[in-house]
């Protein structure tokens, strides 16, 4: 297994473990959304820091392209400082966005190498933007959902990235 496969696939255990945290919160009656959000991006931005320079040698700026997208909307939300369920899911909306086109980047560069990874990508891509589409339509509820809801979030989108590394280890060692 490469070094960037071991990065991809901490990074992705560290996003799970993240959201577990998350779901965990309303039971501690945790309610501040306007919070939780700016240290969700705050986390992706740092996450997508460590990962740019753990990889940098192996050319791939995924985790550049990762901070610059959760940068954005961590700016937008220490100005803002959202309150109501509109405003962060407009918040989210502008971050999966920018992700998507991170995404979106990466499957070019699959596609461009004729790997058929490419193909499992823009799957992935596909079920992240349907998550966050549902995601952001269903912020309206109490803050305590809300939170449940970036818990799940979170929790999908580690799941999502874990497919990757394991299945590039896999199609290696076939």
């Amino acid at each position: 297994m490469k070094k960037k496969q071991k990065v991809d696939i901490g990074i992705s255990l560290s996003l799970i473990f993240i959201s577990i945290i998350i779901l965990i919160l309303p039971l501690f009656n945790f309610n501040n959304v306007s919070f939780l959000t700016f240290i969700l991006y705050l986390l992706y931005t740092i996450i997508g820091t460590i990962k740019f320079f753990l990889i940098k040698d192996s050319k791939d700026y995924e985790g550049l392209h990762i901070v610059l997208s959760s940068i954005i909307p961590l700016i937008i939300t220490v100005i803002i400082k959202p309150e109501t369920p509109r405003q962060i899911a407009l918040i989210l909306g502008i971050w999966l966005i920018l992700m998507s086109i991170t995404k979106l980047k990466k499957i070019d560069y699959y596609h461009d190498r004729h790997d058929r990874m490419w193909k499992v990508r823009t799957f992935i891509l596909g079920l992240f933007i349907l998550t966050g589409i549902l995601s952001s339509v269903n912020l309206a509820f109490a803050n305590e959902f809300q939170i449940v809801i970036f818990g799940f979030l979170t929790l999908i989108h580690g799941i999502l990235e874990l497919f990757d590394p394991i299945l590039k280890t896999l199609i290696n060692h076939a």
